[in-house]
């Protein structure tokens, strides 16, 4: 026989004494495989009939060269007692074998346990570099080295995040934390000991902010420049499926900001239970179902009985959370110089993610938390309609981010192969058990309607979720949105008042001469009645549309944008003006205050300076001028421009 032993597709005696040790108990709830990895090439290690072989030497991996009877012991005891990739499987019963951070030394040699292809858990050699004490605040990261020619390819791949790394048989921790611009395939380990306490403990709900303004949504920083001496998590791929290009270049920032990169996605059914899920094999945090799908994709650490730890680092530190925990399989491996990433796809629902803290996420088999059903109409051009039906996450720090994403990708549809286009959409809220209603809608032109959209319902959801003042449950989400060809627009070219004097109790005409696209010009009128009782002066008169309208409130009384309960924040939210609106305001210089909420202008200057009118240490907010009346008009297409004229009130009527 040629020298080399050969391949065979029917093993005979190997196979057999070779699965047996291989199928170790893994978790409680079974046994479960691993398949053993060459060192060299991360593909499986070739099975050799030891029947037809008559080579002398044994090397793992390798051609053997001993009787076949010698070989098959050396390859039995490499495969049972010496081979770590097998012998350091987890317990079956009680807390896993472990081993202390304080035990662990450089040089030592182990190996970690991921999914490269399938749902197969496969292995991969570790090499200990060293442990890096105090690296994070009150914790300290095992520095190590994963070895093979995959991996010293590809480096360390986002969507390792959790997989479990042992030594000697014991459990050290979960592969976690990477640099930048490394070469070699270099991760920072999550001590096991830091994971199980989080596992042991009921994690507090993280503290929201307590004091968002309507209008102050603060954009997220600026992506930073990594640094190469800082360790950062291992970016987690987020499966996406059904989202658009647009919507993915919307999500970017808020994926960069949160240490997410895209994937391509999608659900599948092959992937076996839930029992699964042991230490190595993929899971997911699901957060859009449905026509969409976005999954985070990460490895399973340690599993016993129900309970699961994954990840290593944050998912999104939510503390206390409710998210549904899925199992998941990998697809492929995208290979980049930049970031190699498991592509993959949730595969059925089997728990809840119950804890998301700095060490790791911890998750219950069993059950699946609610989602929010959002339902999107779309009314396109030339009667292309379509209904889309999709359920996001329940989280107030998750959920406003995803329901946007999931609008502009339901417009953008809709805007595809449509070039100039008008989109009117309208959006219903249904909150606390539907015990309250929230209305909103606009008219916006392209090139904006995407991010126009994404950005009032991300905002909206924003301020009602993070709100101080009742719990808000956001039962459902319904988006009814119109597409047209075509600018549907007009700009206000000017305004005319008639007559110019008037006196209180009396009314004047106000008279807009609107400008269409690529249409005749066209005049609207409004009666405008002077309030009884105003004093002798000059008002003026302010006619602009609705979100120059909003920015002029805004900027003459911001007070009044401070909701003071629930109800004050819904009436603010429910009466933003829209795009496709004129106001008619009077308005007048006079001085005022606003105090809780509402506004005071014709009290005494005695009241309004105790009452914080003239000082900053009162308890009211100067205002700049009060508005009279506003008078709101519907123009059917969007249109632009602001112009004001001044009507003189006398203390007799004007002849």
């Amino acid at each position: 026989m040629r020298r080399g032993a050969r391949e065979t597709t029917r093993p005979a005696m190997l196979p057999r004494w070779r699965n047996a040790c291989a199928e170790v108990p893994g978790t409680l709830t079974g046994p479960r495989r691993i398949r053993i990895l060459s060192a060299v090439d991360m593909t499986p290690v070739p099975q050799i009939d030891p029947r037809r072989s008559r080579s002398r030497s044994f090397r793992f991996g390798t051609a053997p060269r001993v009787g076949p009877w010698t070989r098959v012991a050396f390859l039995l005891l490499a495969v049972c007692a010496g081979d770590p990739h097998v012998a350091a499987a987890p317990l079956a019963k009680g807390e896993p074998s472990t081993l202390p951070t304080d035990s662990v030394r450089a040089g030592m040699t182990g190996y970690g346990l991921s999914v490269f292809r399938g749902t197969q858990v496969d292995s991969f050699p570790m090499t200990i570099l060293g442990v890096l004490k105090g690296n994070r605040p009150g914790a300290d990261l095992i520095l190590a080295k994963a070895r093979g020619d995959f991996l010293e390819r590809t480096g360390i791949i986002a969507g390792m995040s959790g997989s479990p790394v042992y030594i000697g048989g014991k459990l050290i921790g979960a592969v976690a934390y990477t640099w930048a611009f490394t070469k070699d395939p270099v991760a920072g380990i999550t001590p096991i000991g830091e994971m199980l306490t989080s596992l042991r403990s009921t994690p507090e709900e993280r503290p929201e902010p307590s004091d968002a303004r309507y209008g102050a949504l603060d954009l997220p920083p600026g992506e930073a420049s990594p640094s190469q001496g800082e360790a950062r998590p291992i970016a987690t791929p987020l499966a996406l499926s059904g989202f658009t290009p647009e919507a993915l270049r919307y999500l970017d920032p808020w994926l960069k900001e949160h240490g997410f990169v895209s994937a391509p996605g999608g659900s599948t059914s092959d992937g076996g239970s839930c029992d699964s899920i042991v230490p190595g094999s993929a899971v997911g945090v699901e957060l859009v179902r449905g026509d969409m799908s976005a999954t985070a994709i990460g490895t399973a650490t340690y599993r016993r009985g129900n309970r699961v730890l994954a990840f290593g680092h944050p998912f999104y530190a939510l503390g206390r959370v409710q998210l549904p925990l899925t199992a998941a399989t990998i697809h492929a491996i995208f290979a980049s110089q930049q970031i190699s990433t498991k592509v993959g796809s949730a595969t059925r629902t089997c728990g809840t993610l119950v804890a998301d803290r700095s060490v790791g996420i911890a998750g219950e088999i069993g059950g699946s938390p609610s989602m929010i059903p959002v339902m999107v109409s779309i009314h396109g051009p030339q009667g292309r309609d379509r209904d889309y039906h999709f359920e996001i996450a329940r989280s107030r720090s998750l959920t406003p981010g995803l329901a946007a994403a999931t609008i502009v990708s339901s417009i953008s549809e809709a805007l595809f192969d449509v070039g100039l286009s008008t989109t009117r959409y309208d959006l219903t809220y249904s909150l606390n058990g539907g015990k309250r209603l929230l209305k909103r809608g606009n008219a916006i032109v392209a090139p904006a309607p995407l991010a126009g959209a994404g950005d009032d319902v991300s905002q909206t959801l924003f301020l009602l979720l993070i709100n101080r003042f009742e719990s808000v449950r956001l039962d459902s989400l319904r988006a009814d949105i119109s597409v047209e060809d075509g600018l549907d627009q007009a700009m206000l070219t000017s305004i005319r008042v008639e007559p110019t004097m008037a006196a209180p109790g009396e009314s004047v005409q106000v008279e807009l001469s609107i400008r269409p696209a690529r249409s005749k010009p066209e005049t609207r009128r409004v009666t405008l009645r002077i309030p009884p009782g105003t004093p002798p002066g000059d008002l003026q008169i302010r006619v602009c549309n609705g979100p120059e309208t909003d920015k002029w409130e805004h900027d003459r009384a911001p007070e009044t944008f401070e909701p003071q309960n629930l109800d004050h924040l819904l009436g603010l939210l429910s009466r933003e003006r829209r795009g496709d609106q004129m106001f008619v305001q009077l308005y007048r210089d006079v001085r005022g205050i606003t105090l809780r909420g509402g506004e005071i202008s014709q009290a005494p200057p005695s009241v309004l300076d105790v009452l914080g009118g003239g000082s900053k240490s009162g308890d009211g907010a100067p205002v700049k001028g009060a508005t009279l009346v506003e008078i709101p008009m519907n123009m059917g297409r969007v249109v632009t421009g602001c112009e004001q004229k001044t009507v003189t009130v006398f203390p007799y009527r004007a002849r």
